[in-house]
C-alpha cells in the first residue's frame, strides 16, 4: 500500500472514531423538566403529540369519571324515590 492511501485510510479512520466519541454537553436540567435524559431530539414533535394526546386522554376519562358518578347518583335517586 502506498504511504499516500495509508495516511487518508488512517486519517479517515480517526475522523469516523471522533465522531463516535462522546455528545457535547446538553443542559441536563431542562432535559429533566422533559422528562428525558437529552434536551432535544429529532423526535420532540413526536413526543410533544404524544404529551398532548395523554393529557386530552386524561381529561378525557376524568369527565367520564364524573358522568358515570353522577349517572350512579341519579340512578339511585330514582330507586329511592320509586319505594
Amino acid at each position: 500500500m502506498r504511504p499516500a492511501a495509508r495516511l487518508t485510510l488512517s486519517a479517515l479512520l480517526l475522523a469516523m472514531l471522533a465522531a463516535c466519541g462522546v455528545p457535547a454537553p446538553q443542559d441536563k436540567e431542562e432535559a429533566r423538566a422533559k422528562g428525558r435524559d437529552t434536551d432535544e431530539t429529532v423526535f420532540d414533535d413526536m413526543i410533544q403529540t404524544q404529551d398532548k394526546a395523554r393529557a386530552v386522554e386524561d381529561l378525557s376519562m376524568q369527565h367520564k369519571a364524573d358522568l358515570d358518578a353522577a349517572i350512579e347518583a341519579s340512578e339511585g335517586e330514582a330507586a329511592s324515590e320509586e319505594r
